[in-house]
């Protein structure tokens, strides 16, 4: 017989950019949390709506698209973070459709009472101010070196261009003062995968709690 969640929390997990939030994401999704990535919602939301993608090509230009009509993420990447006037541009086009999605989203996961917990995978949580829709925010913090090796290896993107993004981003010591729990990835996926088992007991935890109340 399934289990029923009656009250499922509702937690974000956030960082910087190359602080290993997906790995973090991914281990709590093993452990039976509900992961939902903004990102992924962000490019769903532009592939769907006909009248966003005619914005976005008037203000990042028509081959952001690509001949097949994909969308052509490192091309907008490259563009809309070149200044700060882009990048907002970006945001104020995108980010209230996306987060009205992964509300959507959040709430169809809620009310399945299949989950526990219902992870939102956010970079831009306290960038955009929607810290406040979650029973608990959690931040991935690493070393810088780290974080630029990391997307590196990952993307292929130069330390000029990691540096343009993060100088976009809160700085992650801002982060963690703020945040309700701090994984720190400074280490091996095995400690990490650690860390984040004693942060679900926690979530687990406040989830009990609220069951109880």
């Amino acid at each position: 017989m399934r289990k029923i969640f009656k009250n499922p929390i509702v937690a974000a997990v956030t960082g910087g950019i190359g602080s290993g939030q997906s790995s973090v994401c991914s281990f709590l999704s093993s452990m039976g949390c509900r992961t939902i990535n903004a990102d992924l919602k962000a490019k769903e939301v532009i592939q769907k709506n006909k009248q966003l993608q005619k914005q976005l090509k008037e203000a990042f230009g028509r081959d952001i698209f690509e001949k097949n009509g994909r969308l052509n993420p490192a091309r907008l990447a490259e563009r809309a973070f070149k200044d700060e006037l882009q990048t907002q541009k970006l945001n104020q086009l995108v980010h209230p459709m996306m987060v009205e999605s992964l509300v959507e989203e959040m709430e169809r996961a809620r009310f399945s009472k299949k989950f526990p917990i219902v992870v939102i995978d956010a970079a831009l949580v306290y960038e955009i101010s929607i810290e406040k829709m979650f029973d608990a925010v959690v931040v991935v913090n690493a070393p810088l070196l780290q974080r630029q090796k990391r997307v590196w290896e990952r993307d292929g993107m130069t330390k000029k261009q990691f540096l343009a993004r993060v100088e976009k981003q809160i700085p992650l010591q801002d982060k963690t003062a703020w945040a309700d729990f701090v994984i720190e990835n400074d280490d091996t996926l095995e400690v990490l995968e650690k860390r984040t088992k004693e942060v679900y007991d926690k979530l687990m935890a406040i989830q009990r709690k609220q069951k109880a109340n």
